[in-house]
């Protein structure tokens, strides 16, 4: 016979604290991802002809056309069109992320762990970034930049005449949007980063100085391994911002409708908010499937042969 296991009173209090735990996060994935994507997804599908909706592919054909189109850009580059800028641009981010900001966070974590003169001070400066408001910090690192401003001043005093608008000529216009990301984002990884590597155990940096390791043994052999998982981590968030960074060279250029900065986000971004052209909504929601389609099975996989390069330790 087979015997039915009453649940406790305890297990039964245990499976709905769980139960109400949960809940919330389910209901806002459901509201404020699951409703808004499904809406965005069947329009990837939709073309309308002024009096029906009718479902087909000629979206998703468009996207691809364009990206193949042979009229010049908006800055007049013969071998490059609209949609080929708007892609380097977004790659961009991930490059920059991965090997410029994420190394750089990573060698400032490693010495301000080091006990060194000020370190928290310079935590403070790191991190003040992200703590002012994206909009103050975008004019406060244009206005030194602009005509007038001590940047644009100390160049010219060299020879050196820059552009009274950066963002007009591509790609002197995305290398500055760059820029920016770097020196913003910084705080973000150092945080990160000094918290992961300050739950290495001392002892194991003691022991690998007794051993006779210099600096550059314990940065690579110790606290890379270490902080693995963090790293994994940063390089997935850096990959996604192909997709989703938007504001930061929208609020560099003022709104402008320049292509020289669109990235894929900001150019949906842009074309949702101006347009009334219910097909070119359309194809943006088919852009934005087809990208995310071809660009998360390529970050998952990253991450799958990232995380299998060291072992997971817990300390």
């Amino acid at each position: 016979m087979t015997r039915i296991h009453k649940l406790s009173k305890r297990k039964k209090r245990d499976y709905l604290f769980v139960a109400l735990l949960l809940a919330y996060p389910v209901l806002q994935f459901v509201i404020t991802w699951g409703f808004v994507n499904i809406g965005s997804i069947l329009m990837a599908f939709q073309k309308s002809n002024g009096w029906e909706t009718q479902w087909t592919f000629d979206n998703f054909v468009t996207v691809v056309k364009n990206l193949f189109e042979t009229t010049l850009n908006t800055t007049g580059t013969k071998w490059l069109n609209n949609q080929t800028v708007i892609i380097l641009n977004s790659l961009g981010y991930a490059v920059i992320t991965i090997f410029i900001s994420l190394p750089l966070s990573l060698l400032f974590s490693y010495f301000l762990q080091k006990n060194m003169p000020f370190a928290n001070v310079f935590r403070v400066i790191f991190f003040l970034p992200n703590i002012i408001p994206i909009v103050a910090l975008a004019m406060a690192f244009n206005t030194p930049l602009k005509e007038n401003g001590y940047i644009y001043e100390f160049f010219r005093m060299i020879g050196i005449n820059m552009s009274s608008n950066l963002y007009a000529q591509w790609p002197t216009s995305q290398i500055t949007v760059y820029l920016y990301c770097i020196w913003a984002g910084l705080g973000y990884n150092v945080v990160l980063m000094s918290g992961a590597i300050g739950r290495i155990p001392k002892e194991i940096f003691e022991s690998a100085q007794l051993d006779g390791a210099g600096y550059f043994t314990e940065f690579t052999k110790i606290t890379i391994p270490l902080i693995w998982p963090t790293i994994v981590t940063l390089v997935v968030l850096g990959m996604t911002n192909v997709l989703t960074l938007y504001l930061q060279p929208y609020l560099l250029s003022n709104g402008t409708t320049s292509g020289n900065i669109y990235s894929i986000a900001m150019e949906i971004f842009e074309t949702t908010a101006s347009s009334q052209d219910a097909n070119a909504l359309n194809q943006m929601a088919a852009k934005g499937l087809l990208f995310s389609v071809i660009w998360a099975p390529i970050v998952m996989l990253v991450r799958s042969k990232m995380s299998k390069k060291y072992d997971d330790v817990d300390f």
